[in-house]
């Protein structure tokens, strides 16, 4: 019985919704991939001049790895974790947004924070 009320135009119905969430999906990945780039290459930037304006690094990791191979160790570690987030999207292509998400919302509040900091020197 359940079967023939999704018969016909009401299923026609389901597959495009079904297939407009798949492609409004998209785009938000896409969008949040854009986010993620940026947010990488803004924090890169402002940890680079906050640098060389005498302040120092926040993250204690990152601060002996800056201060070992200097502002290339953020630039590696920013890859290696991009790559990581990459492949893990690539097993597993469900989890694309989230991944993205989980990039792009620290790394965007990273180059907030970083940016009000410069803001006060």
């Amino acid at each position: 019985m359940l079967g023939s009320l999704l018969t016909g135009t009401a299923l026609s119905t389901v597959r495009d919704r079904r297939a407009a969430l798949v492609t409004d999906l998209g785009s938000v990945e896409r969008a949040l991939w854009v986010v993620v780039v940026a947010s990488v290459v803004l924090d890169i930037a402002t940890t680079a001049l906050g640098l060389g304006m005498g302040l120092t690094e926040g993250n204690p990791a990152m601060r002996w790895a800056i201060a070992d191979a200097g502002i290339a160790a953020l630039v590696a570690a920013k890859l290696v974790a991009v790559a990581g987030a990459l492949a893990f999207r690539a097993a597993r292509p469900e989890y694309g947004v989230a991944i993205a998400l989980g990039l792009a919302l620290p790394w965007s509040a990273t180059v907030l924070v970083n940016t009000a900091v410069l803001a006060t020197v």
